[in-house]
């Protein structure tokens, strides 16, 4: 395993998906007025708002070294595989939340189609930066 290419796979991944997941959140916020309810606003977001970016680093780090490890060489269509069943994985974690918050179902599927579409990019940014070894 290449680290220094492993790390700027880390770092693009997600700035890549940081990147969509703020984009998507702008564009579906209008309808998804419940979910955002149930979020941290204001000061309070402010005070906690690292950890998320922490959660989400750990995540991209986990994401990135499973892939190079089982995937990486075999081209971006396999980065796009590998981030649809990851982005399907990481959707059913907004189901959970649709079965215990009150949310509604559409928004419910906003946000997974959101999480598959943001892993499917990470998975290809992954594979265009990792170039497995010859």
């Amino acid at each position: 395993m290449n680290i220094k290419r492993l790390s700027l796979a880390i770092v693009i991944a997600y700035i890549v998906m940081s990147i969509l997941g703020i984009t998507t959140d702008i564009l579906l916020a209008e309808h998804m007025p419940q979910m955002k309810a149930l979020g941290r606003m204001g000061a309070d977001l402010e005070a906690h708002i690292m950890w998320m970016y922490l959660g989400y680093f750990v995540i991209t780090i986990i994401f990135c070294y499973i892939y190079v490890q089982k995937y990486a060489g075999k081209g971006w269509q396999e980065g796009a595989k590998y981030g649809f069943l990851i982005g399907l994985m990481m959707a059913g974690v907004t189901m959970v939340l649709y079965g215990t918050m009150p949310m509604d179902g559409k928004e419910c599927a906003l946000s997974a189609v959101a999480t598959i579409i943001i892993y499917m990019a990470g998975g290809i940014s992954v594979d265009l930066v990792y170039k497995k070894d010859a």
